[in-house]
């Protein structure tokens, strides 16, 4: 699987996309909201970075178990 921060939207808000590695696109990531503290796009972005960081971590590591 490969992770990609989506670009900021003044609709959805910030996202991480996650993709097949072949490229399908397999499934997002939102951040919903309530607060205009969350509503923050400099916020939102660096969690999505930091979401996106992780979880390309994560697949790797379970990549790597299965490939052993």
């Amino acid at each position: 699987m490969k992770v990609k921060v989506g670009a900021y939207s003044s609709v959805v808000g910030g996202s991480v996309h996650i993709h097949e590695d072949d490229g399908r696109f397999a499934g997002q990531i939102a951040i919903m909201c309530n607060t205009d503290t969350l509503r923050d796009p400099a916020l939102q972005k660096a969690m999505c970075e930091v979401m996106a960081k992780a979880l390309s971590q994560f697949f790797a590591a379970a990549k790597a178990v299965q490939h052993g």
